[in-house]
């Protein structure tokens, strides 16, 4: 079996939850500036309709609020660990999810999306990791 001291597990779980609060802080930025999101995503701001504006401005709050979450989970790792698999399941693979619908769509460009994409990948196996690994604490 493998032990880590709680220091190091208390650190990975941090440095997970600092990861997650700055890639969600980010995300707030295409949702609530549509130019910024064309941008980064392909697609034209311009014919973005007011429906557009009022699911993204309800996703950019959802998003603060997750940013918020996990920032306070970075406060008491240990104890708040179980926030870091609530953040891949649903938030990460409801993201994925939808941008392969997005993608399939030809609503977004698969170019842009896959570094995306890889970044989730690599925060998922980050959040996964320190999670197992907080239950390996030696005393």
């Amino acid at each position: 079996m493998i032990s880590v001291s709680m220091d190091t597990a208390t650190t990975m779980l941090r440095i997970s939850f600092l990861i997650g609060a700055i890639t969600d802080g980010l995300a707030i930025i295409p949702m609530a500036f549509p130019r910024i999101g064309s941008a980064l995503f392909g697609g034209d701001s311009a014919i973005l309709g007011a429906e557009y504006r009022y699911a993204m401005g309800i996703g950019a709050s959802l998003m603060a609020g997750w940013t918020t979450l996990l920032l306070w989970g970075a406060i008491n790792p240990i104890e708040r660990r179980d926030i870091l698999i609530l953040t891949l399941v649903p938030v990460v693979t409801g993201i994925i999810a939808a941008t392969v619908i997005a993608v399939r769509n030809r609503i977004v460009l698969l170019s842009r999306v896959i570094p995306l994409w890889i970044h989730l990948g690599f925060m998922s196996v980050l959040f996964i990791v320190s999670y197992v690994l907080s239950f390996c604490v030696t005393k």
